[in-house]
């Protein structure tokens, strides 16, 4: 079974990086294009390995985003948040990840897979022992992938690593992890 799924992403990794001379020919992501969005996403706790999640923390979330492209491939951006927490408990938590950047793997084809990577401030009364103040930082990481049509409105799927703290500030500084699955809505400005 392990052999057939390996084959089988060689398979659709070969297939997806054929693309027609004419698909090549346009730049579809290029320096100075302004991008504009809103992403929505649910997500769960988790211990990547590091850290000391333990309690469950369930979550959707919303995610007004705004960004420029400052090369053909890397766009720096900056996007507002709102959490609604199911699990343990309601709460809500709001904040603004003003520093991040995506880096997109190719700029000419009607998708592109991306890294990105984001930081900020976040304020949230989620009650869990892993956070000891109101106020704290949020990092996130992950991989995504984004359709990229010549006209109109594209799409963004991310899959993410979402980590809040207090940095060290106060107290223990635990943190919460979460993994987060975002899809959205993305205008690329030309």
């Amino acid at each position: 079974m392990n052999s057939f799924l390996r084959v089988l992403a060689v398979v659709i990794l070969g297939l997806a990086t054929c693309s027609s001379p004419l698909e090549a020919q346009e730049r579809r992501l290029a320096s100075g294009n302004w991008t504009r969005g809103l992403t929505g996403g649910w997500g769960h706790s988790w211990t990547p390995g590091y850290g000391k999640t333990k309690s469950d923390v369930g979550f959707v979330a919303f995610h007004p985003q705004l960004g420029r492209f400052v090369t053909d491939h890397l766009e720096l951006y900056g996007e507002g948040a709102l959490f609604l927490y199911h699990e343990p408990s309601v709460a809500v938590g709001a904040g603004l990840a003003g520093i991040g950047g995506r880096y997109h793997a190719w700029n000419d084809r009607k998708w592109t897979p991306y890294v990105v990577g984001i930081a900020g401030l976040i304020w949230t009364d989620l009650d869990i022992p892993e956070l000891d103040r109101l106020f704290n930082f949020q990092l996130i990481y992950g991989v995504g992938v984004r359709v990229v049509p010549r006209r109109g409105p594209g799409w963004i799927v991310e899959l993410r690593s979402h980590h809040i703290s207090n940095a060290g500030t106060v107290g223990d500084n635990l943190g919460v992890n979460a993994v987060t699955l975002v899809a959205g809505v993305q205008w690329v400005l030309r």
